[in-house]
């Protein structure tokens, strides 16, 4: 993309992958130019014609404060605040250009002078902007905020100014400097993926380490630091490639990150994809969930892990599902009151409710509807899995039977499964 010469009052800038042009003419001279340091990463991406685009149509930001008369479109009540509004709302408004053709991570990214990077996914307060500043002294960088991953596992880089606390009980102040002045190293105009770590810092920890995680554990985990995964066709499986670009799923436990420099660089040295060991289950068009539609919430939560373990349970700490029907340690059924059409000699179908994505692997499945993930396992998984096409219950106690096992009580177990699985939207009435 061609920079366009308009002065100092205009900077043309590339980020997310996206094109944007920023006027500052109603700032100060001396805060325009600091406001074009903060930026300087993101305007040389704009010059340089190997730079990852995505959408180059400028969208035009005019800079200023509040009641200034200058007809601004990003405002704050300060110049010490503006900067961080900018920075958000650039962020916020690329999220919202590119839903539906990128997975899109709230993590940060590193790379090695190969543009190699390592992706590392934290909830917010998590430690990624601190990780940022201190590995990127001696690797290269490429956000602190956003990941915009493409399926081939290029990324777009998002080389805004690192925001930085100030003060822990105000979330809408933050310093923004510019990535020269924090001393990040170079930002790579395409990086692609070659690892990403989830952060588990603890400070009771001796020792760091980087920590193998179950795959579906870690998807649960990225996935309220995602946006809009569900617009994406094949949004949860992209999302396991992701997680496994560098080999088996891990998480980065340390006390202090500054002790996690060679640990992070050999992991990236070494990373490597592995085959994927999930199977995708993707829903048919007629099956999608459509991407404006809000999934029905349960009303109840299942705190019987035979039946179900789902993401929105986060009280249950029995790790044990049930396997098997015959595993000689399976609790009786909970009680409760089953419609009649449900219970074992009913008639009546189910069917399973429209979903945007799933995987199974290792005996469980996790179904994304939504932004609702739902973590199946047991008689759960299977009855859903068998459920693509309408089914009565002794149907599909019949199935649980001859994969898990018979058990004295499997008529009861599975319809109990079913209601839960009807409860919870994973399945409906035919």
């Amino acid at each position: 993309m061609a920079v366009q010469v308009a002065g100092d009052e205009v900077v043309d800038l590339v980020t997310m992958g996206c094109a944007w042009t920023l006027d500052l003419s109603a700032l100060p001279a001396a805060a325009a130019a600091e406001m074009r340091a903060r930026w300087g990463r993101c305007a040389e991406l704009a010059a340089d014609p190997t730079t990852l685009l995505l959408d180059d149509q400028p969208q035009m930001l005019r800079v200023g404060l509040a009641g200034d008369g200058t007809g601004a479109t990003v405002v704050a009540s300060d110049l010490e605040r503006l900067p961080y509004v900018l920075s958000r709302e650039i962020t916020r408004l690329g999220l919202t250009r590119l839903r539906g053709r990128v997975t899109l991570l709230h993590a940060a990214a590193l790379a090695d002078p190969d543009g190699r990077a390592v992706v590392l996914v934290a909830p917010s307060g998590g430690g990624k902007s601190t990780a940022t500043r201190v590995l990127g002294e001696r690797l290269g960088y490429v956000t602190d905020e956003s990941v915009v991953l493409l399926a081939d596992g290029r990324i777009a880089p998002h080389p805004k100014p690192p925001s930085l606390v100030i003060d822990p009980a105000d979330r809408w102040h933050k310093a923004e400097p510019s990535p020269d002045e924090s001393g990040l190293g170079p930002t790579p105009p395409s990086p692609t993926i070659a690892a990403l770590l989830t952060l588990a810092r603890d400070p009771a920890v001796t020792s760091s380490r980087i920590e193998p995680v179950g795959l579906v554990d870690q998807l649960l985990a990225v996935l309220p630091e995602t946006s809009s995964t569900w617009w994406l066709d094949d949004g949860l499986d992209r999302l396991a490639r992701a997680v496994t670009a560098g080999g088996a799923p891990a998480r980065l436990v340390y006390a202090e990150v500054d002790t996690c420099h060679e640990l992070v660089a050999e992991h990236l040295a070494q990373a490597a994809p592995v085959e994927p060991t999930w199977e995708h289950l993707p829903p048919r068009p007629q099956e999608r969930l459509p991407r404006d539609e809000v999934p029905p919430t349960a009303p109840r939560t299942s705190q019987d892990p035979r039946v179900l373990r789902s993401s929105d349970d986060r009280t249950s700490q029995n790790p044990r599902d049930l396997r098997s029907l015959d595993d000689g340690e399976s609790p009786a059924p909970r009680d409760m009151e089953l419609p009649r059409d449900l219970e074992p000699e009913g008639a009546a179908r189910v069917v399973r409710a429209p979903w945007s994505d799933a995987i199974a692997c290792d005996g469980e499945v996790l179904v994304l509807a939504g932004a609702r993930p739902l973590r199946l396992a047991g008689p759960g998984a299977v009855v859903w899995r068998a459920a693509r096409e309408p089914v009565t219950v002794a149907e599909l106690t019949t199935t649980v039977v001859a994969e898990l096992g018979d058990h004295p009580e499997a008529e009861q177990i599975v319809a109990a499964a079913v209601a839960d699985l009807v409860d919870h939207g994973a399945l409906r009435r035919a």
